[in-house]
């Protein structure tokens, strides 16, 4: 039971009080003087299981007052005794019952009220620190796919570019003055040797300006390696 001493206490004293009205009106409606003492009984066992389930409470205090109401309006003249009373008193105690087994099982939950689950956290995984350095990627070859004859699908798998190989600084020094001897452009100079095409136009312009001298010394120590 509750540890709330005042709040029970407050409700012994109420069904006390009541207790004797009811008890009373009972009697009005032609109970015998035994079994009149069991309408208040089902009464305040009635609003004592409501209380301590926490349920119904409201329609176990709105019944006693009723009942209580109606006593003293008997007790007073006010109010005659009928077959509407008579039905009314009878029938507390099977309402009683019904309310109590009504109250005391179990609670169901509403049908579309979802289970209510407790928040997991999120597991998160170690990390872990790799101290080798990553692989380089592989180069992504495309794949190209040929239709024979407008059903069968075969797919050709282009090898990847091989990129061209710098340069050493003797190398691309020759390579610039061979192709400034030949007259190739500055972009097709700058492929050959392997250099920036800003890098050959330099050195063009001064085998242009001084072709005078030997064009070896003009690009020697130039070319970077």
């Amino acid at each position: 039971m509750n540890r709330d001493y005042l709040k029970w206490a407050a409700l012994a004293f109420a069904l006390v009080a009541t207790a004797s009205a009811e008890y009373e009106l009972a009697r009005a409606v032609g109970y015998n003087q035994w079994v009149a003492a069991a309408v208040p009984g089902a009464l305040d066992v009635w609003t004592v299981r409501a209380m301590r389930q926490h349920r119904d409470v409201l329609a176990a205090v709105l019944a006693m007052i009723a009942v209580n109401a109606l006593s003293h309006l008997v007790t007073a003249g006010l109010l005659t005794v009928s077959v509407p009373l008579v039905v009314g008193v009878s029938a507390i105690a099977p309402l009683v019952l019904y309310r109590l087994h009504a109250i005391t099982g179990p609670i169901e939950p509403a049908a579309d009220t979802e289970p209510v689950q407790a928040p997991t956290e999120p597991v998160q995984a170690p990390v872990q620190v790799d101290t080798l350095e990553p692989e380089p990627a592989e180069p992504v070859r495309p794949n190209l796919h040929v239709i024979c004859g407008g059903h069968e699908v075969f797919t050709l798998d282009v090898p990847p570019a091989a990129e061209p190989v710098r340069l050493s600084a003797d190398e691309a020094k020759a390579a610039i003055l061979q192709a400034w001897k030949d007259g190739l452009s500055l972009t097709d100079a700058a492929q050959v040797a392997t250099r920036s095409r800003s890098y050959v136009q330099q050195v063009y312009a001064r085998l242009d300006s001084e072709r005078g001298s030997t064009p070896l010394a003009l690009v020697k120590d130039e070319v970077p390696a």
